[in-house]
């Protein structure tokens, strides 16, 4: 994958070159680092609190305007309940509230809401649209994501935690390479994941490059806050931004692909997970392997049929052998064979079993279940 890197700067040496931004876009406010700010004096001192009060204020009475008077302690809780955790406060809670006379009662109300599992419950939900959170695939199939839950819970938990910003976003971002035993930090990474996908694309290079652009797109719009895409084409019209840029952005994850398969459990309980597992195959192997001669036929023509619908070039990718191929060509085969692989268990073989095949089949799925507690 290195060779798309050096593509995208090479690319970007010769468009810097021949199509620089003006100064003038370069010294628009937004993209000037930030510098420290005198707050400006006021007349009002009194309702002063802290230093951004007084640039509130100093633009109030800039326009002849003044500050509303303090709200009363019902509205106030109210507000800030609404504000934290999108819930009304309860009757207990704002009688406990009004019968509060200690100076720090509206310190306490803020902290319980903060300590509220609500909290992130709420928070939460501004991140998960900027992920473009989804359950389903997208698409005319729109198929169900059934664990992209894990990914909306991490959100609601780094809320709760108040974790740091910067941890949080090299989670998402890296989590797999910086903290592969972190079962959760490789749940972050479905911030990459959540791309609208077309499960059933035979144009494999399209769908991968659709899926990039996406995470491009999406990368640069969150953590730039700008609408990055438009660089995707062409140099961006008003933001410095080089179409150069948009590509070597990508580069960083154009040697990456999806395994929606990562195990949750803890090193000690995979391990006999697996034990278990080994011991259960062992002592099913007969029923299996009868079960395998049943379905097995009625497997190989679906993915041969899938197969054949594949454009001629992912045909040959897909038939090389994988010490061979080149790793775009490993790209495109790991793309495609979640869906030339069908699951034992699944429903479609099954449907097409007939008459004493059938029978058979349903005798040897209700042996394999004695074998469950194992």
């Amino acid at each position: 994958m290195r060779r798309f890197s050096l593509f995208a700067v090479a690319s970007a040496t010769l468009l810097i070159a021949a199509d620089p931004f003006t100064q003038r876009q370069r010294e628009f406010w937004s993209f000037q680092p930030v510098k420290p700010q005198t707050p400006p004096q006021v007349r009002n001192t009194d309702w002063v609190q802290t230093p951004t009060d007084r640039f509130v204020l100093a633009r109030l009475e800039a326009k002849g305007l003044h500050p509303n008077p303090p709200a009363d302690k019902i509205t106030l809780l109210r507000r800030a309940s609404f504000d934290l955790i999108g819930l009304p406060p309860s009757p207990e809670e704002a009688a406990a509230f009004l019968a509060d006379k200690s100076p720090d009662a509206w310190n306490k109300v803020i902290d319980r809401l903060l300590a509220s599992p609500h909290y992130g419950e709420r928070w939460a939900r501004h991140w998960l649209d900027l992920a473009r959170y989804a359950e389903s695939e997208g698409f005319k199939a729109d198929e169900t994501r059934p664990n992209a839950w894990r990914y909306r819970d991490y959100v609601i938990d780094s809320f709760n935690q108040d974790k740091p910003y910067d941890i949080f976003v090299q989670e998402q971002v890296a989590g797999d390479e910086l903290w592969p035993g972190d079962p959760a930090a490789r749940v972050a990474t479905g911030f990459n994941r959540h791309y609208p996908d077309e499960s059933n694309a035979r144009v494999l290079q399209q769908r991968r490059q659709e899926i990039l652009d996406d995470i491009t797109d999406t990368a640069g719009s969150v953590f730039l806050g700008l609408t990055y895409g438009c660089a995707r084409c062409h140099n961006h019209k008003f933001d410095p931004i080089l179409q150069a840029d948009y590509y070597r952005l990508q580069a960083f994850f154009a040697n990456t692909a999806a395994d929606d398969h990562i195990p949750m459990l803890a090193a000690g309980d995979l391990a006999e997970w697996r034990q278990k597992r080994a011991a259960w195959e062992e002592q099913t192997k007969e029923i299996r392997a009868e079960i395998a001669t049943l379905i097995d036929p009625i497997k190989r023509a679906a993915a041969q049929e899938y197969f054949d619908k594949y454009p001629p070039e992912i045909q040959a990718m897909i038939r090389k052998p994988a010490s061979q191929r080149t790793p775009y060509e490993e790209q495109m085969a790991h793309k495609a064979q979640p869906y030339l692989e069908t699951p034992d268990e699944s429903p479609d073989p099954v449907a097409k079993l007939k008459g004493e095949q059938k029978v058979r089949y349903n005798e040897l799925r209700q042996e394999l279940t004695k074998f469950d507690v194992i």
